[in-house]
């Protein structure tokens, strides 16, 4: 039985939220068809692999944790037709990105859109083309934290209660 492209298509996008917040590039990389370019994250288009290379060292190095959240998301099959083995799919996304500073912690909000192409190739739906919308982002002093327990975020290696 075949599977379905909206599954996939949705599990690719879960992929690559839950790599670039636990710092894994075989997650991030396994959301993209090698070679699938990457649009206004810079000045110009980058390559998956010239991305997974530059975000895990700029990610690791300049914030303590990152939580990308998704939501709202739409899948426009070319010709409304999954067989076409391409898809249009804009993705409402959610980024908090805390900092340590010597004055203090930061928080960087980034609200924003994921447009990606994805293609059907070997059987894989994955993305082909990515653009990043900018929608609105802030920079803010992070308060107190809650009181109370706390388990780590799994990140680069940390304990994950999800990984028992």
């Amino acid at each position: 039985m075949a599977s379905d492209p909206r599954v996939e298509i949705t599990d690719a996008l879960l992929r690559y939220c839950r790599g670039i917040d636990r710092l894994d590039p075989v997650s991030v990389q396994s959301a993209f068809h090698p070679g699938a370019e990457l649009c206004d994250y810079g000045p110009e288009p980058l390559s998956i692999e010239a991305f997974v290379e530059h975000a895990m060292a700029s990610l690791g190095s300049r914030f303590r944790v990152t939580q990308h959240r998704m939501s709202n998301t739409r899948i426009e099959f070319t010709d409304g037709d999954p067989d076409t083995g391409s898809a249009r799919v804009e993705t409402y996304m959610l980024a908090y990105h805390v900092q340590d500073t010597d004055d203090g912690v930061l928080l960087h909000t980034f609200n924003g859109r994921y447009i990606d192409r994805f293609e059907d190739r070997d059987g894989a739906w994955l993305i082909a083309r990515r653009t990043l919308r900018n929608d609105w982002s802030r920079v803010e002093p992070l308060g107190e934290p809650m009181r109370g327990a706390w388990i780590a975020s799994g990140r680069a290696g940390s304990p994950d209660p999800l990984d028992d």
